[in-house]
């Protein structure tokens, strides 16, 4: 655990964190959080991370070891048949 102090920084007040409890808490310079206060009167912070971050590190994965062939590529339908041209 760190001491940490509020500082004036413009019209609004910022803290220092330190690099050891950023790393503790996996997070990064830049990131976004959501701040509220807690019931005790302190500050919570929760990351807003990207419901689709490591979805392209995954695709890639799957394609490197063969795994993305189609599910359903043997069910065509009549829109399959009459109506897409190529």
């Amino acid at each position: 655990m760190s001491v940490i102090s509020l500082t004036k920084w413009g019209n609004s007040v910022g803290v220092r964190i330190p690099t050891g409890e950023l790393k503790a808490a996996n997070a990064y310079v830049g990131e976004k959080f959501e701040l509220s206060v807690n019931a005790q009167g302190g500050f919570t912070m929760i990351p807003l991370k990207n419901p689709q971050e490591g979805w392209l590190e995954a695709f890639n994965a799957m394609a490197d070891a063969g795994e993305d062939k189609m599910l359903i590529e043997d069910l065509p339908n009549e829109f399959d048949k009459d109506e897409w041209t190529w």
